[in-house]
């Protein structure tokens, strides 16, 4: 009520601008009793005396077409020179023209279906003094509008209110104030509700999981289209099919509503949902099955139930909200009360004959949605505040979980730096004592009981040999494969002439520039020699092939002999040799296998990566051989 206090100021201090002296003075003439008759294009004879306000409603509620009013005014109760006469007609459904005299004078716009829609915009004429004459003077009126059957509230029945008739100056301020209530306060209201329709709509676009921002948005779009149509004159549609499609799409505003207070109380009851949907659908198809002759009777019906809903609607919502937030309890309880009772008005305006002909429901704007979208905005501000709250939380929680797993990252790499450098020792001294280790307790053993300094020699030679080729693989860097395969062909050449063995030394070209690391050639000599250790001691044999192939990423080894042959697990109890060459395959991802040679020996393939990737630890494959 403090809105329309305010507004009503306002009004008034609109009146204040006017000049005082008129509406003080200046004498108006309040016309309640005219003729009135039915006509085509002019009056015809049978004037019969009217009551004005004259509602078609009451008098004649079948009634649509045209209707002819006639006034008379005395030329001697005119106003003087330098004043102008006028006319004002407070209200008029749907439109009129005025004639003085059988001259027009003016009109509210189209005469003809369909009809301009006046009924909510007062009508001021003036009265050219040219056009009066001594004595009697008439002013006709003449109004058109539709039957009470035709529309959807006995507001918009076709009707005129009574006439005043006096000079401009004093009748200006009269229509003003009506525009104001009528016309120009509707149209803030639009405004405002259509903006705060948009920022509603965008904000929910923004967050769809917060679906009561939707449904409000539907509450109050369907709100301001329907404030709109008290101003439009002429609207897009005949005036029977804006009267039928308000009350066929109020399912829709109402469901909005119910929706809107229960998921802002996070509630979703499924039969709910259903009996809106199907109204939705039901309610229209009726309205178009019954046609443009019962619009007020369904409109009435579907009126009262809607009512009846949401009144039940906001009970429950006051109800609810009462157990979960006292605030919004207020907040809404302020809201709705003042919404129901002007619904009801409207409502009783509308169809039980309360004496108001003209439209509350643009006031709910005020008193209802604008608050409740200050409401939404302040929700919307505050639940952002609290998400930039815990966005700042997260980061704070993120950058420290980021500090612990760089501390714990810097630890476990210094953990594998150790035990990597770890699993070096263990393979350097591995290798020392396997290889080092052996030759030096060989030459130990022989210098007791050899006296052959040149076999010392070579022996020590050997370990030697075995104490560069381990210092190499920790610190040479990689070698051509070509140099590699040099070596180890005059190394093996060098040892198998030693023992007496005929050697076929098969290798192909490796290609050019390709680099063996360090490790592959360390571990390979060692093979390999390992190889030709056990062709040498336990073969038996007088024949030795040695075959390498090398591509760019692998290369493959094979030792075969004429000999004996060799059991693979026999030989595991006397030595480590198979052990050794097995760990040594392992340690470079690589494969190996013990089989049968063409030649009639035993015979050994090794298979190892080159490529970078290919370093991952290979599972074995031992494949017995078969002995002769």
């Amino acid at each position: 009520m403090l809105i329309v206090a305010l507004s009503r100021g306002l009004a008034l201090v609109s009146l204040l601008a006017l000049p005082f002296a008129a509406v003080a003075h200046a004498e108006v003439v309040v016309v309640t009793q005219v003729e009135v008759a039915e006509a085509g294009d002019s009056p015809a004879p049978g004037w019969r005396p009217q009551a004005l306000p004259d509602d078609w409603g009451r008098t004649r509620p079948e009634f649509g077409g045209e209707l002819w009013y006639r006034v008379t005014l005395d030329a001697a109760r005119l106003p003087g020179v330098g004043e102008v006469p006028a006319i004002y007609v407070e209200r008029v459904c749907s439109n009129l023209a005025v004639y003085l005299n059988g001259t027009l004078v003016g009109s509210g716009g189209r005469l003809s279906l369909p009809y301009s829609r006046n009924c909510f915009t007062p009508q001021l004429f003036t009265l050219p003094q040219s056009l009066f004459r001594p004595g009697t003077n008439t002013v006709l009126l003449q109004v058109v509008g539709y039957p009470l059957r035709q529309v959807s509230a006995s507001q918009r029945a076709s009707g005129l209110s009574v006439l005043r008739v006096g000079t401009q100056q004093a009748l200006r301020p009269l229509r003003d104030e009506a525009m104001w209530w009528n016309i120009t306060l509707p149209r803030i209201i639009t405004a405002l509700l259509g903006a705060s329709a948009v920022f509603i709509g965008v904000l929910w676009l923004t967050r769809r999981q917060d679906t009561h921002y939707g449904y409000f948005t539907l509450w109050i779009g369907w709100w301001t289209l329907g404030i709109t149509r008290l101003y439009v004159i002429d609207p897009p549609l005949a005036g029977p099919w804006i009267e039928m499609l308000v009350p066929a799409s109020a399912p829709l505003c109402l469901m909005g509503i119910v929706l809107f207070m229960m998921r802002f109380l996070g509630r979703s009851v499924g039969w709910v949902n259903q009996v809106f949907w199907w109204q939705l659908l039901v309610i229209p198809a009726v309205f178009l099955l019954g046609g443009w002759d019962h619009i007020y009777v369904l409109a009435r019906i579907t009126y009262f139930v809607l009512a009846l809903e949401f009144i039940l609607g906001c009970i429950w919502f006051l109800a609810v909200s009462w157990r979960i937030s006292r605030r919004d309890f207020w907040l809404f309880f302020l809201i709705l009360v003042p919404t129901v009772a002007i619904f009801l008005v409207d409502l009783g305006a509308g169809f039980m004959g309360l004496p108001f002909k003209t439209h509350f429901s643009h006031l709910t704007g005020l008193v209802t949605m604008l608050p409740l979208c200050l409401r939404l905005i302040w929700l919307f501000s505050d639940s952002l505040r609290r998400t930039e709250q815990l966005n700042a939380e997260l980061e704070r929680r993120v950058a420290e979980k980021s500090s612990e797993i760089e501390r714990n990252y810097a630890e476990l790499a210094g953990l594998r730096a150790r035990e990597a450098a770890q699993q070096e020792r263990r393979r350097i001294a591995s290798d020392l004592h396997d290889d080092l280790g052996a030759k030096l307790l060989s030459i130990a053993h022989a210098s007791r009981r050899v006296d052959d300094h040149g076999q010392l020699a070579g022996m020590a030679r050997q370990a030697l040999d075995e104490m560069r080729l381990s210092v190499r693989g920790m610190v040479s860097e990689p070698l051509l494969a070509a140099d590699a395969l040099a070596d180890w062909r005059a190394e093996s050449v060098q040892r198998l002439d030693e023992a007496g063995f005929a050697v076929d030394w098969q290798a192909a070209e490796p290609p050019e520039g390709l680099l063996l690391p360090a490790r592959t050639h360390v571990q390979l000599t060692r093979v390999l020699r390992e190889a030709l250790s056990n062709v040498i001691r336990h073969s038996r044999g007088r024949r030795c092939k040695v075959t390498i192939a090398v591509n760019a990423d692998e290369l493959a080894l094979s030792v075969e002999d004429d000999g004996r042959g060799l059991d693979p697990a026999a030989f595991a109890v006397h030595g480590n040799g198979l052990a050794g060459i097995e760990r040594r395959v392992r340690m470079l991802a690589g494969r190996h296998a013990w089989l049968h040679s063409p030649l009639g020996g035993a015979g050994l393939q090794v298979r190892v990566p080159l490529e970078p990737g290919g370093m991952k630890e290979a599972s074995a494959t031992i494949v017995p051989c078969n002995t002769p």
